[in-house]
């Protein structure tokens, strides 16, 4: 028994010592110094310490690193050879500190090495083959600096990128050089910078890029997307810039492009060849813009598109077949423009549609949804019609929607009152929240109304569910009814008041159930005397019956016995 305790325990102290993941915080250099046992360890963070600068071959002793962190440690410097040592390093962050001056701080390559992390620093430039003794690096996150100028050569050596982070950086300009030999490169982000202009050969050699994000940036021009190296980029987002044209053809050479934003611009018409040559794309975003003009034609080559997003632009009317080749539409959103009317027929295609957003136009009639497809599966349909100046819809072919938002729009009064007479499906929306102060409560209490018309003028209808309203009760109240003069409708009837004393009811029952008690107890001592008597009178006539009967039955002796 007491040797296999000592082994268990053997066991325990050794895997104690054998610490593989360490994590440290609020350390200096010296604690980490005087670290034991580092040759087990394979992953080290040091958070929040206070570590400015770290001197040659600090980490020589952790040979066998696999990843290492060291962030939001003040660290602004390290000497040539810092990095000495970690042969074997996979992963490296040295995000969140105050380094300035990018060099590969090593005299070996650290082959082994697939990401580093240098985000959030003040790195200012990018010199020439700063990289190079990372050959085989495919993340790279130097975003949140304050990158200005990349050199040429900058990335050489970096055939195995995959993934880009210059986003939150200063870059004004990018040149035809700067991602030169990136061939592997998928993702590329460029956001939040200052970008006015891109040369057309800039990614001439990506060819394999699948994700580009400029958005954020002060573009003007597109030009640079006709060169053919972004042929298989597949997202695009460029909004938030200062385009106010989309060139024609400008997209062709984007064959597998399937998201494209182009929100946040300054787009004023959308033309037949703005967007030809994307036969793939599936969801297009052209919301908060200037357009006031679509061509019958302009949508004509997205036979793939299932979302367009046209919201909060300057349109007031469609064409009537601008969506007949977009056969595959699920979702469309026309919110926040100036639409007066749709054709009837504009929706008589679409077989896949989930979600139409109408909201916040001048529509005053509701007749397209009429003659939607009869192939279109109206149980999963959303429409959203508020905020428009509607004066009345045909509820009854409306009903099987899954949601259907009617709240803010300019309702007859004597429509909408027909109508909410009728028990209508909860999917069906009319009123709006409103914030009123009302008998039942001192507070302000949230409720439902609903605005409309009637001679001209405005009326609101309040919705209240009186059963629901929390009313306060008192034992001295006198549930009466008032009758207000203000009001010409009469009182409702009532029964008169009977006058009662206000005796406890509780009292009453009790002192009955006594009074049957007492009862009950009389009629049971009652009985018990009758019975008593009845047994006293017929004792005494059993006794006197057997004294009878002695006497009757005595032998009489007759003379000669006497004698």
């Amino acid at each position: 028994m007491y040797p296999r305790l000592v082994g268990l325990l053997l066991l325990i102290l050794s895997f104690k010592q054998r610490v593989y993941c360490l994590q440290l915080s609020n350390c200096n250099n010296t604690e980490v110094t005087l670290l034991r046992d580092t040759e087990f360890l394979t992953s080290l963070t040091l958070s929040n310490c206070s570590l400015p600068h770290l001197e040659n071959a600090f980490f020589v002793r952790f040979d066998h690193l696999l990843h290492l962190e060291l962030q939001y440690s003040g660290l602004s410097d390290l000497d040539d050879f810092s990095l000495n040592g970690l042969s074997k390093l996979q992963s490296l962050s040295l995000c969140h500190n105050n380094l300035s001056t990018l060099r590969s701080w090593s005299s070996e390559p650290l082959g082994a090495l697939t990401n580093l992390d240098l985000s959030h620093n003040g790195f200012r430039k990018l010199r020439a083959k700063s990289f190079q003794l990372y050959p085989q690096l495919q993340t790279l996150d130097l975003q949140g600096n304050q990158i200005s100028q990349i050199e040429e050569d900058s990335f050489n050596g970096l055939s195995h990128l995959k993934h880009l982070h210059l986003n939150g950086n200063k870059l004004q300009h990018i040149d035809g050089n700067f991602f030169r030999g990136l061939h592997r490169l998928s993702s590329l982000t460029l956001h939040h910078n200052l970008i006015k202009g891109i040369e057309m050969e800039s990614f001439e050699s990506n060819t394999h890029l699948r994700s580009l994000r400029l958005d954020q940036n002060l573009l003007t021009s597109l030009q640079f997307l006709s060169q053919r190296g972004l042929a298989r980029l597949v997202h695009l987002n460029l909004s938030n810039n200062l385009v106010q044209k989309l060139e024609p053809l400008g997209f062709s050479k984007n064959f597998e492009l399937q998201d494209l934003d182009l929100s946040y611009n300054n787009l004023t018409n959308l033309s037949k060849e703005a967007l030809s040559g994307l036969d793939s794309l599936e969801r297009l975003n052209i919301s908060h813009n200037q357009v006031e003009v679509l061509d019958t034609e302009s949508l004509g080559t997205l036979v793939a598109l299932l979302q367009i997003d046209l919201s909060s632009n300057r349109l007031t009317t469609l064409p009537e077949k601008l969506f007949d080749a977009n056969t595959q539409l699920e979702e469309i959103i026309l919110a926040n423009n100036q639409i007066r009317q749709l054709s009837s027929e504009m929706l008589f295609n679409q077989n896949h549609l989930r979600y139409i957003e109408l909201a916040g136009n001048a529509l005053d009639d509701a007749d397209f949804l009429q003659k939607l497809s009869p192939s279109l599966n109206r149980l999963s349909l959303y429409v959203d019609l508020s905020s428009n100046r509607l004066n009345s819809v045909g509820l009854s072919s409306l009903l099987h929607f899954r949601y259907l938002n009617l709240a803010d729009n300019n309702w007859s009064c004597a429509w909408l009152v027909e109508n909410l007479v009728r028990k209508l499906p909860a999917s069906v929306n009319f009123v709006r929240p409103w914030r009123v102060i009302n008998d039942w409560s001192e507070n302000i209490t949230n409720i439902e109304g609903i605005d409309c018309t009637e001679g001209g003028s405005n009326r609101s209808i309040i919705l209240l569910d009186v059963s629901k309203v929390p009313q306060e009760k008192t034992d001295n109240c006198e549930c009466v009814p008032t009758y207000d003069e203000s009001n010409p409708s009469p009182p409702p009837l009532t029964w008169p008041k009977i006058p009662t004393d206000r005796f406890d009811s509780r009292s009453v029952i009790i002192w009955m159930l006594v009074a049957i008690a007492m009862a009950f107890a009389g009629l049971r001592w009652l009985r018990s005397f009758v019975d008593r008597n009845e047994k006293r009178k017929l004792g005494t006539k059993e006794l006197n019956n057997m004294c009878v009967s002695k006497i009757q039955w005595q032998p009489v002796r007759n003379d000669h016995e006497r004698s």
